[in-house]
């Protein structure tokens, strides 16, 4: 126990636990590849008595930069306690064969135009007609309600560089709607392209105008007809207007096709437009550079031989994630959420995409007289720091219609970057990458036991000991830790605020990535409140 030389009023907080060795207890439940179900149990219960001053609170994104993210969010979300979000999506498109050749394709040649984006998935077993079932991953809401899908080409250039800005970069914001929006271009009756024209996705069937995600396995025709239709994993499957195709890409081909970059100045790529039709509908986390648009087609060579061939484009390219929130009844305690960097906050409000994280000053902020009382003692009594972590606990009566993060993640908010426990934390799990950098943490800790049905997240505990000794005992700057949403712990990039200032100019891109949020206990709170944020540190002192 700590010896009477701890007299002050400081670090009396500081009921010290002995012990030599901790063990990690590890999770081997299963992650999805981009994830929608909890994982983890307690990693490692022991007493937490060990306690230092922390001052948490939060702050909104506002508009967040969403060029270019390797997964994009479309369809709509209502996540009770933060509202709903419709998730809008635009793309640049990519001939895989530059500068084609066609001999003789006329409108009525052309067999099918088909859009094609896969989901994450799982397979999870055949039925009685030997067809594949899937569960789909990385989806939210509710997957019965239909919406709108609208697909149409992008009428609005995506730079590379901002004539504006020296040619530095050009970013893209999510708020920007209303911009791609205004400039998309769809089909006139005789298919020719015109401004606000009809959706280009118009075929029938609940995969086109009214739209859900489907975890069914796709059936596509083969190559020859006497050979057995080609199945794939679930996706979206659009057939789009071959008379717009045929004008946009054969009748107009020329200089047009002749390499990506004229390509992309000619036909500057799809516009998803969301639009909701019920109450509410579904949100799939998609990777669309995955996805293909493939024009099958018959084409007649200078011999008068007639052959099937197909053009495909790929959807890669600059794109944006264009995002909108909407509150509702269930919301108006996030959206009065301001935050107190003063006292700190009784709750800190987490939140992916455009949303919010939290800020966390230890030991009161700086080096403050608690911080510097603390070194002199550590130091003077040859004291070793076993471990120290950061305890939060959920506001779980408040999540309960929530949907709760797999995962959040504590990074050097002032330096913009991972802590010294995170790149120390070396380990993998090749099969089940969000079970990286478990030693790290961060992985919510679930109410009830294991094999229970609707558990919900409990507890987030994060390990930052190596953090805490370079603060205690090499001299190292208290700095401002950041807390956010995490949709892949392996990414530690940052992206832009479109409003920035001394205080916040960017956060995680990991953080943009995920729709979820959660709700945490916060700093300003009773001390005797044990749902209070704590920073717990183990000493171990010589005899």
């Amino acid at each position: 126990m700590i010896n009477s030389m701890l007299n002050s009023s400081v670090l009396r907080k500081f009921a010290l636990i002995l012990m030599g060795t901790f063990f990690l207890i590890s999770c081997d439940k299963d992650f999805n590849e981009i994830g929608s179900g909890l994982v983890g149990e307690d990693h490692f219960d022991f007493e937490q008595d060990s306690l230092s001053t922390v001052t948490a609170f939060t702050r909104k994104t506002g508009a967040v930069e969403t060029l270019n993210l390797p997964i994009n969010p479309l369809g709509i979300f209502d996540n009770a306690k933060f509202g709903k979000t419709t998730a809008n999506f635009v793309t640049q498109v990519s001939l895989v064969t530059e500068n084609p050749t066609f001999t003789n394709v006329t409108p009525e040649r052309i067999t099918s135009v088909v859009l094609n984006v896969p989901y994450f998935s799982t397979l999870t077993g055949t039925d009685d007609d030997g067809e594949n079932e899937y569960r789909l991953d990385s989806i939210y809401g509710n997957v019965a309600q239909p919406f709108k899908l609208s697909v149409y080409e992008n009428g609005y250039y995506l730079r590379n560089f901002d004539p504006t800005n020296n040619f530095g970069i050009q970013r893209y914001y999510s708020d920007q709607n209303s911009m791609f929006d205004a400039a998309k271009i769809g089909a006139s009756p005789s298919g020719a392209p015109v401004t606000n024209g009809a959706p280009l996705n118009n075929g029938v069937g609940t995969q086109n105008g009214s739209f859900i995600f489907s975890n069914a396995q796709l059936s596509n025709s083969a190559a020859d007809e006497d050979s057995d239709p080609v199945k794939s994993p679930p996706g979206m499957r659009l057939d789009l207007n071959k008379e717009y195709f045929y004008k946009r890409i054969f009748q107009n081909a020329g200089s047009n096709l002749l390499n990506n970059n004229a390509f992309q100045n000619y036909f500057r790529g799809l516009y998803f437009k969301v639009e909701e039709t019920g109450n509410g509908g579904a949100l799939a986390l998609l990777n669309f550079a995955r996805g293909t648009i493939t024009i099958t087609y018959e084409d007649e060579s200078s011999a008068g031989i007639v052959s099937d061939r197909t053009l495909v484009l790929n959807l890669t390219g600059n794109s944006v994630s264009l995002t909108t929130r909407a509150s509702t009844p269930l919301s108006a305690e996030y959206d009065a959420v301001v935050g107190n960097s003063a006292t700190g906050d009784s709750k800190l409000f987490l939140k992916g995409g455009e949303g919010a994280i939290a800020f966390i000053d230890l030991f009161g902020g700086g080096n403050s007289a608690e911080l510097d009382e603390l070194r002199n003692t550590a130091i003077t009594n040859n004291w070793l720091v076993n471990e120290a972590h950061i305890v939060f606990n959920v506001d779980v009566p408040s999540m309960s219609s929530s949907v709760d993060p797999n995962r959040i993640y504590l990074y050097d908010a002032t330096n913009r970057r991972s802590l010294i426990d995170y790149g120390f934390d070396g380990s993998v799990n090749n099969s089940n990458p969000k079970l990286a950098k478990s030693r790290f943490d961060g992985i919510a800790q679930l109410t009830g036991n294991s094999g229970d049905e609707n558990r919900k997240a409990k507890k987030y505990r994060i390990r930052i000991t190596d953090h805490i000794k370079n603060v205690i005992f090499n001299d190292s700057t208290n700095v401002r830790l950041g807390l956010a949403i995490t949709e892949n712990i392996s990414n530690t990039a940052n992206l832009t605020l479109k409003t920035q200032n001394s205080e916040f100019r960017n956060l995680p891109l990991t953080s943009v990535l995920s729709p979820l949020g959660t709700i945490i206990y916060g700093s300003n709170l009773p001390e005797t409140d044990s749902k209070k944020i704590r920073l717990v540190i183990s000493f171990t002192k010589p005899d």
